[in-house]
């Protein structure tokens, strides 16, 4: 372990005893941060995190064993060692039932302090290491290729079970960015049709004719009357699965052709009155409400009770939150090694805020947050924020009021400040994000307050 990585945060309302503790640990090469109260220190350690708490256990206003308590609500795993000027071992005990790493009595030697953080790193390493490897050779990765312990996760696993074996329609439903393609991929490749295609429709299309001919396949002649033969998607999925999205965009015409094609099991090119034998299953999918899609007429009634033989309901993130560790860990695997980047994983308190935050677009959303924290990392230990990502669509930076009004240069600083907080007050990087240049940057900061202490 190397000292200079080492965060810490020091608790103690005796402010002789915080600054000689600075003084050891910048000597020892720690980064420390010192605090006269607990509440201080909760609230930094919400927002950036630490490696280590050290905290006195008797002090006004938050005691330590309150701040340990709460500091194992933010992260299970800190180490927390904790300080005592009463020799009762009554004291030591307790604080140790609430989950302390370990105690030390006051006064202290700073070696035997120094030993004792040491040891109490190592021990956390040794912890997460256990973990990791559990949560790997556990089942985390399901044999379908998705991840998830969760209950709702472990019924989604049993129907996939059950369905895949029969060689019937179903239709997978869900909120957008839950993974349904995934679910259809799992019933494909652990069903008798595994050898078979796996084709992928997108049904959104908005060119219906187009769309047709994509489908169904086409005929043109060519010079010399010589007759071009287009294979279309169903027939590309002939033997295998065919898997449909967003059903509910299926125009009438299209959905009665399909209709045809799982009760008679032939197609017609389109431009020909030939008919070509079939052999299909369709997986279907929708991210809209099903009952509502058929009372507007958008999905005929006759063709969905064909598709919807079985249906299976994908559930959602905020039905999931357990699975979110596992979720962020296989992420930044895939992503570190696609962009080549040597990452070890979010702080605690990031991936707290991970599991924490509303993903309104799901497991897509989560995703897409792991693999832009990668790209913008700037060390082995990856940081995240709910101010740095779009976690929803409906998420602005800025919430305007009809009855409150602000100036263009008061707006102009509250957003100013919300990416300098973001981006850690590194100007450089503000700036490059406003599209303006530093000194412009430092100009506006001058011209708010004279200076730029105030943001």
């Amino acid at each position: 372990m190397s000292n200079k990585q080492l965060r810490v945060m020091f608790v103690d309302d005796d402010v002789i005893t915080g600054k000689v503790m600075k003084r050891n640990c910048d000597n020892a090469g720690y980064a420390c941060q010192v605090f006269t109260d607990a509440e201080n220190c909760l609230n930094k350690f919400s927002q950036v995190g630490a490696d280590l708490v050290i905290t006195d256990l008797r002090m006004p206003g938050m005691t330590g064993f309150e701040l340990l308590s709460e500091l194992r609500q933010i992260d299970a795993d800190i180490p927390v060692l904790v300080m005592t000027g009463y020799s009762s071992v009554e004291n030591a005990v307790e604080a140790m039932k609430r989950g302390a790493s370990d105690f030390i009595k006051k006064p202290f030697d700073f070696n035997e302090l120094q030993l004792m953080i040491e040891r109490s790193m190592k021990a956390a390493q040794i912890n997460n290491e256990n973990k990791l490897l559990k949560r790997r050779l556990g089942s985390s990765r399901n044999r379908f290729g998705l991840i998830g312990d969760t209950q709702a996760m472990k019924s989604l696993f049993d129907t996939i079970d059950k369905l895949a074996e029969v060689d019937c329609c179903a239709v997978i439903l869900g909120e957008p960015g839950t993974g349904k393609e995934l679910v259809a991929r799992a019933l494909h490749d652990h069903s008798p049709r595994k050898n078979g295609p796996f084709v992928s429709v997108d049904c959104s299309r908005i060119n219906e004719t187009v769309f047709q001919r994509e489908m169904f396949g086409h005929v043109q002649h060519g010079v010399n009357d010589a007759t071009l033969n287009m294979k279309g998607l169903v027939e590309q999925a002939n033997g295998g699965t065919l898997f449909l999205d967003d059903i509910g965009k299926l125009s009438d015409d299209t959905q009665v052709k399909l209709l045809r094609v799982l009760d008679e099991k032939y197609i017609q090119r389109v431009g020909s009155t030939s008919q070509i034998s079939v052999d299909i299953r369709i997986i279907s999918a929708s991210n809209d409400d099903v009952d509502l899609l058929l009372e507007q007429g958008k999905i005929r009634t006759d063709f969905y009770s064909r598709l919807s033989v079985v249906s299976v309901t994908v559930p959602s993130l905020d039905e999931r939150r357990d699975d979110i560790p596992a979720l962020v860990e296989a992420f930044v695997a895939e992503f570190a090694e696609h962009y080549n980047r040597k990452v070890q994983g979010f702080d605690s308190v990031s991936l707290h805020r991970l599991c924490q935050a509303q993903w309104n677009g799901n497991v897509r959303a989560l995703r897409n947050a792991v693999e832009r924290s990668i790209i913008l990392a700037d060390g082995p230990i990856l940081k995240w924020q709910a101010d740095n990502d779009a976690m929803s669509e409906n998420n602005n930076i800025v919430q305007f009021s009809s009855d409150k009004f602000v100036s263009l240069v008061e707006l102009e600083y509250e957003y100013i400040s919300h990416v300098l907080n973001c981006f850690k007050g590194k100007k450089t990087k503000v700036a490059k994000v406003l599209g303006i240049d530093k000194t412009t940057l430092w100009r506006k900061l001058r011209r708010y307050d004279n200076s730029d202490e105030r943001i």
